[in-house]
């Protein structure tokens, strides 16, 4: 049960992103400006073992239906809007990755789920930092992780 509570709360801003796009009226307008957002993710994930749990979900729409829309460490990645990151991308020397729109987004939705069942590692720690238009607007520092707390969040931007 609690592995399909994982799988459903890590694609569940996938669903409804493709939710949300696939129910827009067709227009030939373009948004204005106001409605695009740059946005920029800075997460870091220190002293996570294999057994833990660690899901980071970065979804987005453009207004130009690009399907190249993210960087992530500075790397392109060409024909994905969604961009996702697991417990093995922070065990090697990566700790921390940036995820950026390369192109203004009218929506953008993201999750996260960190969970430690406390085997051998005590604990670990979260930095979750999201900036749109050059604004910080979420920024939780140094988040421990533990056996009775976890990290769990869904933002829509």
């Amino acid at each position: 049960m609690k592995n399909l509570k994982k799988v459903l709360f890590s694609i569940l801003p996938v669903l409804m992103l493709t939710l949300v796009v696939s129910c827009k009226k067709d227009s030939n307008e373009t948004p204005g400006d106001s409605e695009n957002k740059n946005i920029k993710f800075t997460v870091t994930v220190d002293g996570v073992e294999e057994q833990d749990y660690v899901s980071f979900v970065f979804v987005g729409a453009s207004s130009n239906n690009s399907n190249t829309i993210w960087k992530v460490n500075g790397v392109t990645k060409n024909n994905e809007t969604g961009i996702s990151l697991g417990e093995n991308d922070f065990l090697g020397g990566t700790k921390t990755y940036v995820i950026e729109s390369i192109t203004p987004l009218k929506l953008v939705t993201t999750s996260q789920q960190c969970l430690n069942p406390g085997a051998t590692n005590p604990s670990f720690k979260v930095s979750f930092k999201t900036e749109v238009n050059g604004v910080v607007v979420t920024d939780d520092k140094d988040f421990v992780v533990t056996a009775t707390s976890d990290y769990t969040h869904k933002y829509d931007y």
